[in-house]
């Protein structure tokens, strides 16, 4: 059989070309705009695109199965870039465009540093945490709260699904502009929300929440002070994998002092396997942005999930299984 293993990684090395030619066609709308086959031209004009440009683009991606361009200069879909389209389910349309961003970019740019010293590369290169970027760059935190609420793989439905919350109130702690709530709203007509973020965050809800907005309370909230009470659920979705365990216990715990009698707590978050073999690439890619992005940040396993948790007052935690990467860590105060 024929080695191909130099070519693989020669292409893999240039992933960072395919990735930022990606982004451009989602940045431009292109995969809304193809319909059943169009000329580049015509569609150049609409997404306001050089046509020689925007020709030469699209038959490099498709030499990667993202569009198909003929002898004649025309546009088709392809199974892959159908993902790429906004209305999708699920859509890569948005995670197209976060991944891309300018300061995804030059954060990966410093990831040498951060194997050599251990520093965040974020931080390296900015001068400021990840949160304090996005509250001064607002078009960049759109497509990051985007990117949040359309998950690429449908996060938000599978845990829905996966978990009854049947007529509870469910607190959302650090729930940005109310995706999940608005998913679990949507599935259990008789359960209510308390949206627990940042005033300047909790302030986007309107769009996501739609019309579930009514039966959701919104609460500006720094989870590293307090958590609302009066609950019956309490999620953190992709909440903890941000933080250093130190970091992690301070929310835990303050969940914890508010949580009721019977109150449960889930933890939404992609889980490592102690073997490294067992593991994703997207599993492992998220553990590595992670570690670009914030101090003592990172994914998790299952012992040290439970270990975290019994350090903060917490029973072991049921595992249980999603449609979607992603796991939810059902466990309640003891």
């Amino acid at each position: 059989m024929e080695d191909n293993s130099y070519l693989e990684v020669a292409v893999q090395m240039r992933g960072l070309q395919v990735a930022q030619m990606i982004h451009v066609a989602a940045q431009l709308g292109v995969a809304d705009r193809v319909g059943e086959g169009r000329p580049v031209a015509d569609l150049a004009r609409d997404v306001s695109a050089h046509p020689e440009k925007l020709v030469r683009m699209l038959r490099a991606l498709a030499a990667f199965g993202i569009f198909a361009v003929d002898a004649e200069q025309r546009v088709t879909h392809t199974t892959r870039s159908r993902h790429l389209c906004s209305d999708a389910v699920p859509t890569l349309h948005y995670a197209a465009r976060f991944w891309g961003m300018p300061s995804v970019w030059s954060t990966w740019s410093g990831m040498e540093g951060t194997i050599r010293t251990g520093e965040a590369a974020f931080e390296a290169t900015f001068g400021v945490t990840n949160w304090a970027y996005l509250s001064d760059h607002p078009d960049e935190a759109l497509t990051f709260d985007q990117f949040m609420q359309h998950s690429p793989d449908d996060r938000h439905a599978a845990v829905a699904e996966a978990y009854d919350f049947a007529g509870a109130k469910v607190v959302d702690v650090g729930g940005g502009n109310g995706a999940l709530l608005a998913a679990i709203l949507r599935r259990y007509p008789e359960t209510t929300g308390v949206l627990a973020d940042q005033g300047a965050v909790i302030a986007a809800a309107t769009d996501a929440l739609g019309a579930f907005i009514s039966r959701c309370e919104l609460v500006p909230t720094d989870f590293f002070v307090e958590v609302p009470s009066g609950g019956d659920i309490y999620t953190m979705a992709q909440i903890l994998h941000d933080w250093s365990d130190e970091r992690c216990l301070q929310i835990l715990r303050n969940c914890r002092r508010a949580m009721q009698s019977g109150a449960k707590l889930l933890i939404i978050e992609r889980m490592l396997d102690d073997d490294p073999a067992k593991n994703s690439a997207l599993t492992l890619l998220g553990d590595m942005q992670m570690m670009a992005l914030f101090p003592g940040a990172k994914e998790r396993t299952l012992g040290e999930f439970t270990a975290l948790l019994a350090a903060a007052g917490y029973g072991a935690p049921r595992v249980i299984v999603t449609r979607s990467a992603f796991v939810v860590l059902e466990t309640a105060p003891v």
